[in-house]
């Protein structure tokens, strides 16, 4: 149920395109022992069974890669990310998916801007006849901050200034998207926080914040599927076990909340039970054991399958990951608790 690489894990997400109507995954691919991360491809037809393609070199570029994001441009895929000490790049790839390079061949973004440092983690969409990206800064002044910047064409950036700031927050990987009649920030740095509020184009204004991500989830990749729905990914693993893909999951509002529910696409592989599994009170227990802590709520939702678990809670913003404590039956599972 839950794709990984077959010699390696996933690292962090770039994002997921629907193309010739087909999704695309593209992720940093991880090895044991490779001094370097890869970029990898999967295709799926429903979000759940993902058929991996080939992991390739990113650009020969100085700097160690960071994340960023993808969009489906004029000519094809183009992936922004960011490299230590040497701003934010831009890549496209080659026929067939089989290579990429680094075009124009120097960033389009330097490290710095105005009182800003260590420009990193852009995410980059589509607005109007446009585009925008924003990019996780470090203020002279410390903390954290997002910028803005806007394009007509890829390769130009001209900044619209600060998106918001966070005076003790050590930010990265912020997401911005329209859901529910709202606009949701989500942002990476210790635990996964996502604020609901208003976007004019240039600022945004927050109303709520909260915790996303808790437990072995990692940051979450926003897409809209084939019917419009908002829609996240993300990745799922500890510091002591391999990186892999969590389920697709939907996005909503609901007052102060940002809430999780269970991709439609799933009902079909899903087999109701997960012996072993308990929930009470937001603690979810394998045998007994501890392995996730989740605030309480209304019915809890859990999906296994023979080593990692994923859950929500009723009314209770967010998503919970965690690794079994003892090997579960194979296959996709799903229990529901009182």
């Amino acid at each position: 149920m839950h794709f990984t690489p077959r010699d390696g894990r996933v690292g962090d997400l770039y994002g997921v395109l629907r193309i010739d109507g087909r999704y695309q995954l593209f992720y940093e691919h991880r090895s044991t022992g490779e001094p370097a991360a890869r970029w990898g491809h999967a295709v799926s037809d429903d979000l759940v069974i993902w058929r991996e393609g080939a992991a390739v070199a990113g650009p020969d570029q100085a700097g160690a890669p960071r994340c960023g994001s993808v969009v489906d441009g004029p000519d094809g895929p183009v992936l922004f990310h960011s490299r230590t000490g040497e701003g934010v790049w831009r890549a496209t790839v080659a026929p067939g998916l089989d290579g990429w390079r680094a075009e124009p061949p120097h960033p389009v973004l330097g490290p710095l801007s105005h009182g800003f440092a260590d420009l990193r983690d852009p995410f980059v969409w589509a607005a109007g006849d446009g585009w925008r990206m924003l990019v996780a800064a470090s203020p002279d002044a410390g903390g954290s901050a997002v910028l803005q910047y806007r394009s007509t064409d890829l390769l130009a950036w001209e900044c619209d200034g600060v998106l918001t700031t966070g005076e003790d927050a050590g930010w990265g990987l912020p997401r911005l998207f329209e859901l529910d009649g709202e606009w949701v920030l989500l942002l990476a740095g210790g635990d996964a926080a996502y604020a609901i509020g208003s976007y004019d184009g240039l600022g945004f204004t927050a109303r709520a914040w909260g915790v996303f991500g808790r437990g072995s989830l990692g940051p979450a990749a926003p897409f809209l599927d084939a019917a419009g729905r908002r829609c996240v990914l993300a990745r799922v693993g500890g510091s002591s076990w391999a990186g892999t893909l969590s389920v697709p999951w939907i996005l909503s509002v609901r007052g102060t909340s940002l809430l999780a529910s269970p991709h439609p696409h799933l009902d079909r592989y899903l087999v109701n039970g997960v012996p072993g599994l308990t929930a009470t009170d937001g603690e979810v227990r394998d045998h007994g054991d501890l392995i996730l802590r989740m605030p309480a709520g209304g019915e809890t939702t859990i999906l296994a399958d023979a080593d990692i678990v994923e859950v929500t809670v009723e009314g209770v913003s967010g998503l919970g990951a965690a690794r079994r404590a003892f090997p579960g039956d194979p296959g996709a599972h799903i229990a529901r608790c009182a």
